[in-house]
């Protein structure tokens, strides 16, 4: 194989690794390693123990032109400039030797025969019982890097040469006649022929308009006072070249003191300048390059003190510059002695060697990662704030974790174009396998329909594509297939997952096993259908049983109220023809007689009211209670118009319902509190409303009367119940059983609340909101 087919496809280089082939799944991951690889920018190689190069990337190919064979003969190093060999060499049998990662700079040839700058790094790779099993390495162009290094160095050399020989060119004003003389090499600086005498005037118009003043005063100065001078300051010479001077002058006196001359020379430090300006900007460039890098930087010389840092140093460190140039790494962060950063930092300066690390950092509880050079000053320092990747790594472990052990299946699948089998599978969770029986390795790169058989609902497969070709949310209910052929219902959530740019890269499924639910919804309809047979036969047998029991009533009433009737003419008729022979006693027996048969005919009356309750069919209407209240207060009246009684009845008390029950509820209510009042020298009763705790409207009627223990209030509304005995009051104990039926239809409740001797407090409720409809019961 030729090298031109080696470089077109580089994923045919594998690595040889004798008997021990790896299985499918190996070459699998292997196969993506060396595509990730080729992606990488730098070049990617393998090397067994023995030496031996087993791998190399297409980066690789590209740089050096050499041909596969060639590359896993020889591998790189035979490529490192003489002069690295040594040094590469040595440190490489270290690294042999101890069996840890190494880094190292040199240069390694291009296929052009040009050397460029690398930074090599090597990591091994261990077996279980951690013998090193082969070297996986990388080299990265620094070749751009190292070059701006040694231009700066260049540069700052070039500045102190110029110094060092540079020309000077010497001047003399005699005074008074203000004569300027230049020596030769003053000449030529200003590209003027040796000898030239300018006169002063015309020596300062070499300067810019702008200066001249300037110049005039420091040598005006200089002349009348002998104040010495020193500037720089810009010029054009003859010939129109723009030229920078440093101009010193002095005054010469005489025996006697008087200022005789002043004498000085010209320097052009043109070149220093020029030197000046791209060091400058050089510094410019680096200074801008390490502010747009996202990583912290800062250069630490070898008293551990701060020169540089950087912005975002600044920003991760929360400290400004002022705080930390030129002060000591471990007073400023005293913290950091004695850990994994203070340890690592002093081994890269005595070893020399480059470092990476992590490490947390308490008082700022933040995490970095750090990665050491040494330099000739002293410490580079490159570093990373990853708490955030590292917290995200801890939840994406506790995630799979909580994934892996989900009872409900996991499905990811790609979000690519699909076609009517669907997309392929990506991942599936253990959840998966133990409720299908297909293993991951059965699934992965399958399409959902190795699920699906005879019964799974085509329309519904349909409806989901339909949504995930819209990139919606979906869920269904369908039925799918197990490894062995079972039928299971699954009920399926469907959702896509987009990546941070918004673009949907995956769908995700959320599957549960909802065969038992299904199985009992069967169960229910088969049930309900039953039911609803049994249902219909009972409320036939029903109407039947009540149309009987109103015949029975009825049938009842008559046969009941005859012979009632009966003894009571008789005995009123005893009375009137043979009254004057009847004792006292006989009277007394035919009275007691009249009054049961009076009581016996309420009672039948009271249990005809209550049969009647249960069937009549309520009229829903407006009711004007405060009305039917006082009716009922005047009928009282009539009957006993010398009782003492104060009535209270509120006015607006309106509800709706059917207006001759609530009359009878009204009826029953006044009845019991006008009777049970009727020992009072004054009788009071209150009939009114008031709003109930959950908004409800609440009737009540309230007296003064002789009331009852609470103790026997579950017996107050049962049919025939009384509290009191016929001596004490009449009744039929009826009338409260009627009350609570006819609220109870209303949909309402009726309650009471007593004490023996201090009056009764009746309440009731019609089912509605106040100021709402009464929802009345069938």
């Amino acid at each position: 194989m030729t090298g031109s087919q080696l470089n077109a496809r580089p994923a045919t280089v594998q690595e040889t690794t004798g008997p021990n082939t790896p299985d499918e799944a190996g070459r699998a991951s292997d196969a993506q390693f060396r595509l990730l690889a080729d992606a990488m920018p730098q070049i990617v190689w393998m090397m067994q123990p023995d030496g031996r190069h087993t791998y190399f990337n297409q980066r690789w190919f590209d740089y050096s032109g050499c041909s596969l064979e060639d590359s896993l003969g020889h591998g790189w190093v035979r490529r490192v400039h003489p002069d690295d060999s040594p040094r590469v060499a040595t440190l490489w049998a270290q690294a042999c030797a101890s069996g840890e990662s190494h880094e190292i700079e040199c240069r390694l040839r291009r296929a052009d025969g040009v050397y460029r700058w690398m930074l090599g790094r090597a990591v091994p790779q261990s077996d279980a019982a951690g013998q090193t099993t082969r070297w996986l390495g990388t080299l990265t162009d620094i070749d751009e890097l190292k070059q701006a290094n040694e231009r700066l160095e260049k540069s700052l050399s070039v500045n102190r040469v110029a110094g060092r020989v540079a020309q000077l060119g010497g001047w003399a004003i005699e005074l008074p006649e203000r004569t300027l003389t230049w020596s030769d090499e003053n000449c030529l600086i200003h590209d003027v022929p040796p000898g030239y005498t300018p006169t002063l005037d015309e020596g300062i118009g070499y300067f810019f308009p702008e200066h001249r003043p300037l110049v005039a005063r420091y040598v005006q100065d200089c002349a009348q006072h002998g104040i010495p001078y020193e500037f720089v300051l810009p010029k054009l010479t003859a010939k129109g070249r723009h030229i920078w001077v440093r101009s010193i002058g002095e005054a010469v006196r005489d025996a006697a003191g008087k200022i005789i001359r002043i004498q000085g020379a010209f320097q052009d430090i043109s070149e220093q300048k020029a030197a000046e300006a791209r060091t400058m900007a050089l510094e410019a460039r680096l200074t801008t390059t390490l502010e747009s890098i996202t990583d912290g930087f800062c250069l630490i010389d070898r008293d551990w003190k701060f020169t540089f840092l950087n912005g975002q140093a600044q920003r991760m460190l929360r400290r400004c510059p002022e705080d930390l140039l030129g002060k000591t790494l471990w007073q400023e962060f005293p913290e950091a002695v004695d850990t994994h950063i203070e340890r690592e930092c002093r081994l890269t300066i005595q070893e020399q060697r480059t470092s990476r690390f992590e490490a947390f950092y308490l008082p700022l509880k933040t995490w970095f990662h750090f990665h050491v050079y040494p330099t000739e000053a002293g410490l580079a320092v490159y570093f990373q704030d990853i708490t955030q990747r590292r917290a995200e790594q801890a939840q994406l472990r506790l995630l799979e974790t909580a994934v892996s052990r989900l009872n409900d299946m996991v499905v990811i699948t790609q979000a690519e174009a699909f076609g009517d089998a669907g997309p392929r599978i990506v991942f599936v969770n253990d959840a998966f396998e133990r409720h299908t029986g297909y293993s991951q390795e059965d699934v992965l790169g399958n399409t959902s329909k190795l699920l699906w058989g005879l019964k799974t609902d085509r329309a519904e497969l349909d409806r989901i594509q339909a949504a995930m070709r819209n990139w919606q949310s979906v869920r269904a209910e369908i039925i799918i297939y197990t490894k062995a052929g079972q039928e299971r219902w699954v009920e399926t959530d469907i959702a896509p997952i987009a990546d941070e740019s918004g673009k949907f890269t995956h769908w995700v499924s959320v599957q549960r096993d909802i065969t038992e639910r299904r199985q009992q919804q069967q169960e229910i309809l088969s049930l309900n259908s039953d039911l609803e047979e049994r249902v219909l036969l009972r409320t036939a047998q029903l109407a039947t049983a009540n149309k009987e029991l109103e015949s029975f009533a009825y049938s009842v009433s008559h046969d009941l109220r005859s012979p009632l009737n009966t003894i009571h003419a008789f005995s009123q008729l005893l009375v009137k023809i043979d009254g004057d022979q009847i004792s006292d006693k006989g009277k007394h027996y035919l009275n007691r007689i009249g009054v049961g048969v009076k009581q016996m005919g309420d009672l039948i009356e009271g249990l005809l009211t209550l049969a009647h309750l249960s069937r009549e069919q309520l009229n829903e209407e407006h009711v004007d209670l405060s009305t039917i209240a006082r009716r009922i207060e005047q009928d009282y009246r009539a009957l006993e118009p010398q009782r003492q009684a104060r009535l209270h009845i509120h006015d607006g008390l309106n509800a709706r319902g059917d207006a001759r029950l609530l009359s009878a509820v009204f009826q029953n209510l006044l009845g019991n509190a006008w009777k049970f009042t009727s020992r009072e020298s004054l009788a009071q009763i209150e009939v009114g409303s008031e709003s109930g705790i959950d908004g409800d409207t609440v009737f009540f009627v309230k007296d003064n009367g002789a009331g009852f223990d609470m103790a026997f209030a579950p017996k107050l509304f049962g049919t025939f119940e009384r509290l009191h005995s016929p001596g004490d009051f009449s009744g039929t104990g009826i009338g409260l059983a009627t009350v609570k039926r006819i609220v109870e239809r209303h949909g309402g409740r009726v309650w009471a609340e007593s004490r023996p001797n201090e009056g009764a407090r009746f309440f009731f409720t019609l089912g509605c909101k106040e100021g709402g409809q009464t929802s009345l019961a069938a």
